[in-house]
């Protein structure tokens, strides 16, 4: 049946919403407001696999104008106002956590650069997927698509600047334009990084409940006696669709940093870092060193960092759902095997089975398996690290 509950195999459409024909126009919105802010100069579909001379030109000015502003915010004062604690650990902490992501922004132009051929790939593999599933009047419902990522785009812009515009007011970042700017520019732009793989995730996990779907209602009882032939040639071209799949999730895999693992993991590391020192000078304010400025500051802090650590949270929900969606497809197709009398029918599902057995689509994550007990267990190692460190505040 469904990805979020809604039923896959009925178009998803309304009247307000521009009508969407194709995947490049569905992930337009998260992948041209990535462009937009620097973090690669390419088109989702890109006609060539390697890059170009005006791409490698547009790589390094973006480096380069990257490397000055982080120059200057180095040697003005304007970043050391943002972040303002009695406590040197939430300040320092502050300081030193939030600088990580500028450097790492240094490099998302060339990963994307040097995995061009990898998102070539994963467009027009895309494309074959839908036009297979056209033929067979499936909707492939581009216009959700456009709207999630808009949906997505529209955060990862919005909670950035409110939240530097909120924290010391307009007239200081009028006072200090262009490092506030740069700021704003490069947390969005890494919030962007980070959607762009998980809207990417979630066209996969909505294709395989496609493949699901035709698993389910296409090939019965009724349908194998009355048009035998038509139904081998769809179990053929299901398994031509989940070779795609495999192919798509694969790429995903190595384009979002030297992995997907290596990055994800970076990241949560990172934001872990991060939300664990908003939530100690959260707490540090309200129970123990109550100030008007401090509150609003780390409440602000603390919207900024969760933000960001969604986005690893959301990649491994996705991911852990793509793997869950794998193996109802697996039953699936043993159940077919189980009750059909065709012999045809079962050879050929036999020989999907192994195809699954020896590939099938999943996120490569490198250092830890997907699943929700890796989250519980990050968020219990958190809250040990929180209490030491409020027991230690109070003993200062």
């Amino acid at each position: 049946m469904d990805v979020f509950g809604l039923e896959n195999s009925r178009e998803l459409v309304v009247s307000w919403w521009p009508k969407i024909n194709d995947v490049v126009h569905a992930v337009s919105p998260i992948w041209n407001t990535s462009r937009a802010f620097g973090i690669h100069v390419l088109r989702f579909d890109t006609t060539t696999d390697r890059p170009t001379l005006l791409e490698l030109v547009l790589s390094f000015a973006i480096t380069v104008i990257r490397i000055y502003m982080i120059y200057i915010i180095l040697v003005t004062d304007a970043w050391d106002m943002i972040f303002v604690s009695s406590s040197q650990l939430v300040e320092k902490g502050l300081d030193i956590v939030l600088k990580i992501p500028f450097a790492m922004m240094l490099f998302v132009p060339w990963i994307f650069l040097f995995r061009k051929t990898k998102i070539f790939y994963i467009s027009r593999d895309l494309d074959i997927f839908d036009a297979l599933i056209a033929k067979y009047n499936y909707p492939a419902n581009y216009q959700f698509f456009h709207m999630f990522s808009t949906l997505f785009a529209t955060a990862a812009i919005s909670i950035p600047l409110l939240s530097l515009a909120s924290i010391r007011g307009l007239e200081f970042w009028m006072d200090h334009f262009f490092v506030l700017t740069f700021v704003g520019f490069s947390w969005s732009g890494g919030l962007l990084y980070n959607n762009i793989c998980n809207v990417l995730l979630f066209h996969i996990l909505y294709r395989i409940e496609v493949i699901n779907d035709f698993l389910r209602k296409s090939i019965t009882s009724d349908r194998l006696e009355d048009d035998l032939g038509s139904v081998l040639q769809l179990i053929k071209t299901l398994m031509r669709l989940h070779d795609k799949l495999s192919d798509i999730s694969t790429n995903c895999s190595q384009c979002f940093g030297f992995s997907v693992g290596t990055s994800v993991f970076i990241t949560m590391i990172h934001v872990l870092i991060s939300q664990l020192i908003t939530t100690f000078a959260f707490i540090r304010v309200m129970f123990y060193h109550y100030n008007e400025t401090e509150l609003n500051d780390s409440i602000i802090y603390t919207i900024g960092t969760t933000s960001y650590c969604c986005l690893p949270i959301i990649t491994i929900w996705i991911a852990g759902h793509i793997k869950k969606r794998n193996v109802i497809t697996f039953k699936l197709v043993h159940r077919i095997i189980n009750t059909t009398n065709v012999v045809e029918i079962e050879d050929l599902l036999q020989q999907f089975s192994e195809q699954m057995n020896h590939r099938s689509p999943s996120v490569d994550f490198r250092f830890f398996d997907v699943d929700w007990p890796l989250l519980v267990k990050a968020c219990s190692e958190a809250a040990t690290y929180l209490i030491i460190m409020i027991q230690f505040e109070t003993k200062i």
